[in-house]
């Protein structure tokens, strides 16, 4: 009775869901074998104790047979206890492969995470995709062993007791037949509200949670600014979008189970009714009423749980749904392409020039292009720096020439190799970004140079600190290098944290250092160790820098002057300050 309706329980696409991410099972099949073995175990054990209730009653207590009613009892008791043990296996078994499938899920996704293009960043909140890693897959942990799962076993019990009550009295089975559109017409049509709104549900779960990342992130700005009401606010009104969302899944859930149950009633009673009379014209026994009425009873119970699981795949599916965004996402892909000449290996480049060649790019396929035909070259042991106001460009380079953004028209060459050619992991360990905006992990300060990557031991991340003058500080820090940092860096100074920065950078060996030069006012101190660093960076390595900095424009071989993502002016210090324009009108704004 149950497998017909799988196709009204679960759509077309909620199928294809299911087998997509049924994969996760295949490692763990033993424990479904396990599982799947148990069913008709109990499923014949329940119906053999149903055949001896009958017989207890009929043969024994009716007829005053004390022995028999010993014997079979006592047998009755035997099938008890290995129902019992094989019920129990049964539900081990599936939460088991449950949380096994859901553990790997769960690795693979973040794994995936991991590889989304940085754009992804810029463009959904993290909050979000907190919510689909963490929440979305509770939901599914939750879900699997009560709903999708426990769906087979009931479906497989509910036909075997539906065979048995016709084998007890087919005129009876047809009573309760009467039922079964009711229930069927009352599943198909909550259903699909109940989906919804668990859509809904969960998509503002994931906004409250990313609005609550967000505010708890920005605390103290929100604090030093008096902003806590606002916030507070704005919080309130995601919270009570969620609340309602959840009330009127809760709604149709409380209507879906009080309908079924009540038609189960209602089926119980005419049952009772019609037996009643048919015992009463001894067309069949005592034993049999009783036995029919309490295997109507277990029949129901499948079907009364199918309401909570409806409720729970829905909610399972919902979260799979969400689940399945990250599922399709693109990937930055690192593998080689075939016949690429680079091999398999991830060592950095020997970089000989980097070439921009009438270069143009936008962030969207109708919006503006936000560099437009820019050229350049830079060559080994060259300095560049970057110059313009906010919005001219000059991040927007850095961007592409990292692969954050891909789809620039023109040509980007590496070694005369267009970029999008070159395989990612070699792209990044050839350049290291200098970020204005770090980001330190609750880690060590080892952990924060280094970040676990191949070839960057103790030995080398103290080199790169001692490079960038870092190891001034770090000595004297509890535990040297050893000294967690928390917070993104509350326990250290903002320069501190930068010197970290120029140190990561460096401790990779890689053969470009893009600078995004940090505007934030630091101690003097601090500001004199960063400005040698950057100056002995200047002196030894490679350099593109979006420069703030006077001194940094000053040291570099070429400088690029942009406006409106166009190069405008290019030259040297001295020569721009001569020409008059832009550049000199930057520099009388920076002294």
């Amino acid at each position: 009775m149950n497998f017909a309706w799988k196709n009204k329980l679960l759509s077309a696409e909620d199928w294809a869901l299911v087998k997509k991410f049924g994969r996760y099972f295949v490692p763990h099949r033993k424990w479904l074998y396990i599982s799947l073995a148990s069913i008709p175990i109990t499923t014949a054990g329940g119906i053999v104790l149903l055949w001896l209730v009958e017989k207890i009653v009929d043969d024994h207590i009716l007829t005053g047979d004390i022995a028999g009613l010993k014997l079979y009892t006592a047998i009755a008791g035997v099938v008890l206890v290995v129902n019992f043990l094989f019920d129990g296996l049964y539900s081990y078994s599936f939460s088991k492969a449950g949380g096994l499938a859901v553990t790997d899920m769960r690795r693979e996704l973040f794994g995936r995470s991991l590889r989304f293009p940085m754009k992804y960043y810029d463009r959904n909140p993290i909050g979000i995709t907190l919510s689909r890693l963490t929440s979305d897959m509770e939901s599914i942990t939750e879900s699997f062993a009560s709903g999708i799962l426990g769906l087979l076993a009931d479906s497989i019990r509910t036909l075997a007791l539906s065979f048995y009550l016709v084998y007890l009295n087919w005129q009876l089975s047809l009573v309760v037949a009467i039922v079964v559109p009711l229930i069927m017409l009352t599943i198909r049509y909550l259903r699909k509200k109940i989906r919804k709104a668990f859509d809904e549900s969960r998509t503002s779960l994931a906004r409250s949670a990313a609005y609550l990342q967000e505010s708890l992130y920005g605390m103290k700005t929100i604090q030093l600014y008096a902003a806590t009401e606002t916030a507070f606010r704005k919080y309130d009104g995601f919270n009570k979008q969620y609340a309602d969302a959840q009330n009127k899944s809760n709604v149709y859930d409380g209507a879906l189970y009080s309908i079924i149950d009540g038609i189960t009633s209602v089926a119980t009673a005419l049952v009772i009714w019609y037996g009643a009379a048919q015992v009463w014209d001894l067309d069949y026994t005592i034993g049999v009423l009783i036995v029919f009425i309490t295997t109507l009873g277990r029949l129901f119970i499948p079907v009364r749980q199918f309401a909570q699981q409806i409720t729970t795949i829905q909610r399972a599916l919902s979260a799979l749904d969400h689940i399945n965004v990250l599922a399709r996402q693109e990937v930055e892909e690192a593998e080689v392409a075939a016949g690429s000449g680079f091999g398999d290996s991830d060592e950095p480049l020997e970089l000989e020039e980097i070439v921009f060649d009438k270069v143009s790019f936008s962030y969207s396929d109708k919006g503006p292009d936000v560099l437009k035909n820019v050229s350049f070259t830079l060559r080994k042991g060259q300095r560049i720096a970057l110059a313009g106001s906010t919005g001219s460009g000059k991040s927007t380079i850095l961007r592409l020439l990292t692969r954050t953004y891909t789809g620039y028209r023109g040509s980007i060459r590496i070694n005369g190799v267009e970029l999008r050619d070159i395989p990612l992991n070699k792209v990044r360990n050839t350049i290291s970004l200098m970020q204005q905006d770090i980001y330190l992990f609750n880690d060590t300060v080892g952990f924060n140079i280094g970040l676990g990557r191949t070839g960057t031991g103790p030995h080398e991340i103290e080199e790169a600190a001692r490079f960038v003058f870092a190891d001034r500080f770090i000595e004297q820090l509890p535990g040297k290098y050893d000294f967690t940092i928390q917070d993104n860096g509350d326990n250290i100074s903002k320069g501190q944290g930068q010197l970290i920065s120029f140190a990561r950078a460096i401790c990779g060996n890689s053969r470009l250092i893009i600078l995004d030069e940090a505007t934030s006012a630091v101690d003097s101190i601090t500001e004199y160790y960063i400005q040698k660093a950057i100056e002995k960076i200047f002196a030894s390595r490679t350099v593109i820098a979006v420069a703030h900095r006077l001194s940094t424009i000053r040291n570099s071989d070429l400088i690029l002057v942009m406006e409106n993502g166009e190069i405008i002016e290019r030259g040297s210090h001295e020569e721009l300050i001569r020409m008059g324009g832009k550049y000199a009108g930057l520099v009388k704004e920076l002294v």
